[in-house]
């Protein structure tokens, strides 16, 4: 997702991510970093690094279109 354009793309309010300089992102917070291989994603729905639907957590996947998707917001 390298030079990808976040601000056009929703991620679902679920997926949570945090790299080592102490970004958080996700949920209600613009997403700016998602290409650092640093980054440790999570789901707060499931509380792991799998999602409600099994299916594994990552900014690529977790997009409309997936069973457990939800929209920003609130």
């Amino acid at each position: 997702m390298k030079n990808e354009k976040t601000a056009n793309i929703q991620f679902c309010r679920h997926l949570k991510g945090k790299n080592p300089f102490g970004t958080l992102e996700g949920g209600n917070q613009p997403w700016r970093v998602t290409d650092d291989p640093n980054t440790i994603y999570w789901c707060v729905k499931s509380m792991s690094a799998g999602g409600p639907d099994n299916g594994p957590i990552d900014p690529k996947l977790c997009r409309a279109g997936r069973s457990c998707f939800k929209a920003p917001g609130y």
